[in-house]
């Protein structure tokens, strides 16, 4: 049964708790799926949705043992540890989970950096390096970077952060856990 989560139990909403919790694929699915409802669900739906997004196939796919394997493990090990973290509420008598006060309230960003990628803070240290190069180059005036001014390698620089941020801030959109469709892992 769902436990009361207290204010400092709600500020005490570790980073451990957190990090634990979406280290589980199990666990993250279920906390976007309950992140994405936003109302009670009930064990055998979030179940079902979890076992389509682990096998990727739609819910009608599923085999009867896919769906029971998850839901077996909901059941007896992942929403009772979820509920006594804070990070969901579980009635076992109505076979419904919600998603805690708590985690309502944490916008949980996932950054997914496939292998050929770089993680956006590399590139924006990268990005900064050589923005800082290129000022270097055209305040030492050496050619070709004196034939510029200087406020226009200003204007570079700036014009290249801002096109990065905006680009990041479009993908970052499709990374949050809760956000509609698949999990971002899956999204890609």
């Amino acid at each position: 049964m769902a436990t009361e989560v207290s204010e400092s139990e709600t500020e005490s909403l570790s980073n451990d708790v957190l990090y634990d919790a979406l280290s589980q694929t199990r666990r993250r699915y279920a906390l976007h799926y309950l992140k994405q409802r936003g109302e009670p669900v009930s064990v055998q739906e979030l179940a079902e949705q979890v076992a389509a997004w682990e096998n990727e196939k739609e819910i009608e796919e599923l085999t009867s043992q896919e769906r029971k394997r998850v839901y077996i493990a909901f059941y007896q090990s992942h929403l009772q540890t979820m509920d006594d973290n804070g990070l969901v509420e579980y009635d076992d008598d109505d076979g419904t989970v919600t998603l805690s006060e708590s985690m309502r309230d944490i916008d949980l960003y996932l950054e997914v950096v496939p292998e050929e990628s770089v993680p956006w803070s590399l590139y924006y240290a990268g990005l900064a390096v050589a923005n800082a190069a290129i000022l270097l180059l055209a305040w030492l005036e050496i050619r070709p970077f004196t034939m510029l001014p200087d406020l226009a390698w200003g204007a570079v620089v700036l014009v290249t952060f801002g096109v990065s941020a905006f680009v990041q801030f479009y993908y970052s959109r499709q990374m949050h856990i809760g956000d509609d469709g698949p999990p971002p892992e899956l999204a890609e």
